[in-house]
């Protein structure tokens, strides 16, 4: 797609830029048992949440008066691209390459031709999506289902279902990118909801789908990566994703994985995931008594100024084995051999150990303020001792928290998203210790308000599966 900077400029009619989100509407159909009609779903109007990869960063459209775009989905996600405007000028945007790229399995751009197709559509094999791996009840009287199936060896049915659906991220999810099918190491999650069986009632409907992948662990074992996860915006915050959440958890327990890797979760998923993994640990008697344990450390150590650390420690200044050692040192921080014990037992890798771990003492401590302090304190005091193993070889190079912990990278960049307290890139040479300070005290502030939001949560009785995150995907 030509860059918008060697675009012809737009001048006269339609020059004003009109935003991508605004410009295009999703309209989600489902067919009538008794009539074979297609009707539009409840609340199946919805705006994509960024168009940044068809349009640009700045997500805008220029040169057309009027400007609509509607994308019809069937039942199965077959595809009519609606485009109507009243006037085009001269260096108008292209709208045709982005979407035809966008949509590699083809999409409708006649009405008529789509009508036809609707008519013929089939109702929904479920026989085709494979092992039903996962079902819970909703709210409003139907369940959810989700279905596994080795993507690579899936029923071709099945396939050209998920490539019909997944352009659908672009639109949801930032940075999101397709997945090679041929390859043997993906699994697919169909995402269903069935209906009541009694006298017209629609057919079970697709409401969203995950992708996970396989990788092989030295010396025998394996390692789970969620890669895609959708749920349709109508059907979000209804169980949905924490239901497909806990099937690919369920698959890394059967392949006896040592972790489920997320890549780069947005804020929403990543605090769905989160939850879930507190509300496992919380049924280990164990972790508990360990949580426990460590607030009894804490009350014995008030006043004794471990726990009071103002947050304005300089990573510029603090060695490897200082900051270390300070961690370490903290009444809070749980011994190695309790994060080892809730990675192997929950499958997480050691940054989301050490994430559990916080939230498990807020909720065990049941929120009071001392134990707050204690935490916050805890999470500053970690990123500095990150931060300050991080900066070894650090010479024209950035500072960022990963999966494996606080790398150097080159380049700067802004402050990450605030779901893993990822902290803002730090350029070591260019900024100053002070400069340095701050950042790391705003990406301590922005972990413990996540912290601090997941444990709310649990204390304000309300244990049922957030989900806030249903629409996100990691794809790196």
């Amino acid at each position: 797609m030509e860059p918008f900077s060697k675009r012809p400029r737009v001048e006269g009619p339609g020059a004003e830029a009109v935003k991508g989100e605004e410009a295009v509407t999703f309209h989600l159909l489902s067919k009538d048992p008794e009539t074979g009609a297609m009707v539009l779903e409840e609340n199946g109007h919805f705006p994509p949440e960024m168009t940044h990869q068809l349009f640009g960063e700045q997500e805008e459209v220029v040169g057309y008066d009027g400007l609509s775009i509607d994308i019809w989905l069937s039942p199965q996600f077959q595809t009519f691209i609606d485009v109507k405007y009243a006037g085009k000028g001269p260096g108008a945007t292209d709208l045709r390459t982005p979407f035809r790229d966008a949509f590699p399995a083809g999409f409708f751009e006649q009405k008529a031709d789509f009508d036809k197709a609707l008519q013929e559509e089939p109702p929904l094999d479920l026989s085709v999506l494979g092992k039903e791996v996962a079902s819970r009840p909703s709210e409003a009287g139907t369940t959810f289902r989700v279905y596994r199936s080795h993507l690579a060896s899936a029923d071709p049915q099945l396939k050209a279902l998920h490539k019909r659906m997944e352009p659908l991220l672009l639109f949801f999810v930032d940075a999101a990118a397709a997945i090679d099918a041929a390859d043997e190491g993906w699994q697919l999650f169909t995402i269903v909801e069935e209906p009541p069986k009694v006298p017209g009632a629609l057919g079970p409907a697709v409401v969203g789908f995950a992708t996970a992948y396989r990788f092989w662990h030295y010396p025998e074992g394996s390692r789970l990566r969620l890669a895609q996860i959708l749920v349709l915006p109508p059907h979000q915050g209804r169980g949905a994703g924490a239901l497909a959440l806990e099937a690919v958890q369920g698959l890394a327990d059967e392949l006896n994985a040592c972790d489920l890797a997320f890549e780069d979760p947005a804020e929403g998923l990543q605090s769905l995931r989160t939850f879930l993994d507190v509300k496992r640990a919380l049924g280990l008697e164990w972790a508990q008594q360990a949580a426990v344990e460590h607030l009894a450390a804490l009350a014995a150590d008030r006043g004794k100024g471990a726990v009071t650390a103002n947050g304005n420690g300089s990573a510029a200044g603090s060695s490897k084995a200082a900051a270390r050692a300070a961690a370490a040192a903290h009444p809070l921080a749980a011994p190695p051999a309790v994060l080892e014990r809730l990675r192997k037992e929950l499958r997480l890798s050691r940054l989301q150990a050490g994430l559990v771990w916080r939230v498990l003492l807020l909720v065990v401590g049941r929120g009071e303020a001392a134990v707050a302090a204690g935490v916050e304190s805890l999470v500053r005091q970690a990123i500095l001792a990150q931060v300050a193993e991080a900066k070894g070889d650090a010479q024209g190079k950035s500072v960022r928290e990963t999966d494996k912990g606080f790398v150097m990278c080159r380049g700067a960049g802004g402050a990450g998203a605030a779901a893993q307290g990822r902290i803002p890139l730090l350029p070591v040479e260019e900024q100053t210790a002070e400069q340095q300070a701050e950042a790391v005290e705003e990406a301590a502030q922005q972990q413990f308000e996540f912290v601090r939001g997941v444990a709310a949560k649990f204390l304000g009785g309300d244990d049922d599966e957030e989900e806030g995150g249903d629409e996100e995907e990691d794809d790196e």
